[in-house]
This record gives structure tokens, sequence and C-alpha cells, in this order.
């Protein structure tokens, strides 16, 4: 079929996964990157009372936007599951989607470490007594950075594998 000399739905399905594995590092890496730039000592004391409607601002936009990189690949690695699952077999990259989808998941594993902090800084409420929204925001970062370099390099790790297997004639 000459259209698939300049677009392959086989390749893209295969490719999906780590084209959105990458975008959920690249988002957590910035995420670190800009936000830690609010706790450093030059600037912490000028932040802290921008820091819940910031947070108020960012999250439901930055949710979505994890909540769909981790959708696209888990449902894209799941797709090539089904889709050509005897293929993946042979080219050894079937188990590699199912890590990559599993460990894409387990990125909301974290969510019961993510969220207390983030709920502090954006309600602290009268029940909390003082807040400190830097360091509560230095929590977040601490699980953020834990959860990037483990399950979110290792989910990029396991579908770029798969992809490389399932590629390669």
């Amino acid at each position: 079929m000459a259209s698939r000399q300049f677009f392959d739905p086989v390749v893209a399905l295969r490719a999906a996964p780590l084209v959105s594995a990458t975008c959920t590092l690249l988002y957590a890496w910035d995420q670190h990157l800009f936000l830690s730039v609010l706790n450093q000592p030059s600037t912490r004391q000028h932040s802290r009372p921008i820091l819940s409607p910031y947070w108020k601002a960012l999250f439901p936009k930055g949710l979505s936007m994890v909540l769909g990189f981790i959708t696209v690949t888990s449902s894209a690695s799941a797709a090539n599951l089904y889709a050509h699952g005897p293929v993946l077999r042979l080219r050894q990259s079937y188990w590699w989607y199912v890590a990559g989808a599993a460990l894409s998941l387990s990125h909301l594993l974290f969510v019961p470490f993510v969220a207390p902090p983030l709920e502090k800084i954006m309600e602290p409420s009268a029940q909390d007594g003082e807040v400190d929204p830097n360091a509560e925001l230095e929590r977040w970062l601490s699980v953020n950075a834990l959860r990037s370099v483990t399950v979110d390099f290792a989910a990029w790790v396991a579908v770029g594998v798969a992809v490389l297997k399932s590629l390669t004639a």
C-alpha cells in the first residue's frame, strides 16, 4: 500500500506509548525544574504568598495532562498487545509493553504521598496551624523526584525497548 510510505498505522501504534511516556517523563522533569526554583533561598520568601493560588491554577491543567499521558501509554500498550500480540511475542517485545503499561499506571500509586502536601498548599486549614507552603512544596518535590526516577523512567525504558524490539525486523 503506497500510503504506508508516509504513514504506517502499525508503526504509529507501536511508537505511541514511547511518545506519551516521554511526555510524562519530560513533564515530571519540567515540574521539578520550574517548581524547585520557588524554593531556592533567594526566591523562597517571595514565593510563599503565591504558592496557593499558583497551585490552584496549575493543578487541574497538570492533572489532566498527566492522566492523559498515562492513559495513552497504558491504552496504546494494551492496544498493541491486543492487535499484534503474536507478532510482539515473536519479536520479544510483548512483555516490555506489559511492563511499560504497568509501570505507567503505577505512577498513580504515588497519589497518597503527593496529595497531602498539595492539599496543604492549596487549601491550608486553620486546624493545621501555620502551614509553610514551601515546606509542603519541598515534600511534594521529593516524592515527584522519586516517582520520576523510578516508575516514570522505568516505564519510558520499558516502552522504549518494546518499540525498538517490535519495529526491528
